[in-house]
């Protein structure tokens, strides 16, 4: 008698064979669904642009007064906050899912019947897509015939570079004019990962990329035969954080030189020259703003700090920061030192400490989902000072240009509730609340009066000679965001 013994284990358990043949029916469910959410979301942008004014509040003089081309954008925008928040992604993978579902839809119809089918998955279908935005409806439908059968049989790494091939051989624009469009839209991104790693990513012309690229490796290696028992990869990092931090601070005191110089030395090559960047460069102090739970700070406790209001960084780290930094600022201490968190509503201007204690307490923008740092937002009255709304902590958030730009001019409306809590309400009717980004660091820490000031804010900038152990992480791009996502060119980075 002959016992079947399977790969899970002796005499019970799936086979390997069921297991991946379950798996395999499981992608092809996945990807039909990805098909009819494709579908779906072509059918809501189409239903928006028929009716742009249903996303838009008309009632406002500023929005009535505007172009038609300005109204629909706002429409879009208005279109993407609210499918992002109905999907749970960010706005950025929102605008990629929109932009995918017009062109499969126009231009890509045979790519659209493979994924609903299920015989090609969501990121083959989206490699098409970003490949023939661009082109006419002939040269779209020249390259998805030359590559979609060969689509299933390749990895979507893979299927992307085919994509390319073919959409360079059948572009109608010369490729010098394309490469010289294309640069327009090199940028940066900043992406923070776990463990007090973070990526930095830059989109530049392939050129200049490999040439960069081949600098760090020679110098990595270099360095490594030179006897550093750091490995390459760590090398390459290492190079190229030396590159970019390597100028000194541009003074001791707080000044223009500790963000972006306002003008450029005379003897500096002309604006556009390699030479003129790399001057304005070493003329930059890098600036990284870190938090430090009063606990911490004094060794009584091992509670995290964040690094530019949102990243986490280890408390021995956080210690070593605060004690280089220059300067040290308490916030959140209203019951210490009676810092004003309410002032009369005849005035506008919100006071320097209520505008400590809101950038503390909102660390981001308080639109749902977005990421962008209080830094790079304007502090809103959530109902209009005009409409006697009251300049203090429970009618003010803080909010970034562009979602600020949302709550005025569409149908997107915000209430706030205790604690700071805001109720978003979506131009279709569905509510969304968003904590302060706050709750799970410094303000969520407060233990009422005993826990004085709940944290320190300190601003750190890079000292001389200092061994390139700091980095500055900067602000992040908009666009960039928690999660990996298209960012604001509509790139996709790499990770």
């Amino acid at each position: 008698m002959t016992t079947h013994q399977d790969d899970g284990g002796p005499g019970h358990g799936p086979s390997l064979d069921a297991a991946l043949d379950a798996a395999a029916a499981e992608q092809v469910a996945v990807n039909q669904a990805a098909g009819r959410r494709t579908m779906a979301l072509g059918r809501a942008l189409a239903a928006a642009r028929s009716e742009p004014t249903a996303m838009l509040d008309v009632a406002v003089a500023r929005v009535a007064s505007t172009t038609a081309q300005r109204r629909a954008q706002v429409a879009h925008r208005a279109l993407v906050s609210e499918v992002a928040c109905a999907l749970g992604v960010s706005e950025h993978r929102a605008r990629a899912l929109l932009a995918d579902a017009e062109v499969l839809a126009d231009r890509a119809p045979g790519t659209m019947a493979a994924l609903c089918a299920g015989r090609i998955s969501y990121q083959h279908a989206a490699k098409l897509a970003d490949g023939v935005a661009d082109l006419p409806p002939s040269a779209a439908a020249e390259v998805e015939a030359a590559v979609l059968e060969r689509a299933a049989s390749l990895p979507p790494g893979r299927f992307g570079a085919l994509v390319r091939t073919a959409r360079d051989r059948l572009h109608p624009v010369p490729a010098e004019v394309r490469r010289e469009a294309a640069a327009l839209k090199a940028d940066v991104w900043l992406d923070d990962g776990k463990d007090g790693m973070s990526w930095l990513t830059a989109h530049v012309p392939t050129p200049v990329a490999h040439a960069a690229y081949d600098r760090l490796a020679r110098t990595a290696a270099g360095a490594k035969a030179s006897g550093d028992a750091r490995g390459t990869g760590q090398l390459r990092a290492a190079t190229l954080a030396a590159l970019l931090l390597d100028g000194q601070p541009a003074g001791d005191e707080p000044g223009p030189a500790a963000g972006c110089p306002t003008t450029a030395p005379s003897s500096v090559q002309p604006p556009g020259t390699p030479d003129f960047l790399v001057t304005l460069a070493r003329g930059v102090r890098p600036i990284v703003h870190v938090t430090v739970p009063i606990q911490t700070l004094s060794g009584d406790g091992e509670q995290p700090g964040t690094l530019n209001g949102a990243t986490p960084v280890d408390a021995e780290a956080a210690r070593h920061l605060a004690a280089r930094a220059p300067t040290l600022r308490r916030v959140l201490t209203d019951p210490v030192d009676g810092a004003m968190l309410t002032v009369d509503r005849r005035r506008y201007v919100v006071p320097a400490d209520l505008r400590a204690f809101l950038t503390a307490r909102d660390v981001t923008c308080r639109f749902p989902g977005c990421a962008v740092p209080t830094a790079r937002c304007d502090v809103d009255h959530t109902v209009d000072w005009a409409d006697d709304g009251t300049t203090d902590a429970g009618n003010l958030a803080h909010l970034c240009r562009a979602h600020h730009t949302l709550k005025h001019e569409s149908r997107w409306t915000v209430e706030q509730l205790d604690g700071g809590v805001l109720a978003w309400t979506s131009p279709r009717g569905r509510t969304y609340l968003t904590s302060p980004g706050a709750a799970d660091h410094a303000i969520g820490q407060l233990d009422g009066w005993a826990a004085e000031a709940a944290s320190l804010a300190a601003e750190l900038v890079p000292v001389p000679n200092s061994g390139g152990d700091e980095t500055s992480t900067g602000p992040p791009d908009p666009r960039a965001g928690p999660a990996p996502g298209r960012h604001e060119s509509g790139i996709d980075p790499p990770f």
